[in-house]
């Protein structure tokens, strides 16, 4: 069984400092393709576990943190990003996997 959720949110805010913010989150591998100028990202972030509560009642939902491995590839020339994540923590029980795609906004290049 799986389950999808598309979520589309617009920051209001120019789209270098959006970037800026997600790149300064943890340290990570870096590497650059000087033939696209396409810059490659990987790390492992270590996140509060934001579960609630009652349900931590369960042992294998009852850890302080969780575990993702991220990767990003950067295109300053085309001004997007594309993000993939899934979780290091719980994966002989489930998995979850994130997409994120940063651009500007259509309707205000400034977004």
């Amino acid at each position: 069984m799986g389950v999808t959720v598309d979520v589309h949110e617009v920051f209001k805010y120019p789209f270098e400092q959006v970037v800026a913010s997600f790149l300064r989150k943890c340290e990570n591998f870096l590497f650059l393709d000087v033939s696209t100028g396409i810059i490659y990202r990987k790390r492992i972030a270590v996140c509060q576990n934001v579960v609630p509560e009652i349900l931590r009642k369960v042992n294998i939902l009852k850890v302080p943190n969780v575990q993702l491995e991220e990767e990003s590839w950067f295109n300053p020339q085309e001004r997007n990003m594309a993000i993939r994540s899934h979780c290091l923590t719980w994966t002989q029980y489930a998995s979850m996997k994130e997409e994120s795609v940063f651009r500007e906004s259509m309707e205000n290049p400034n977004w």
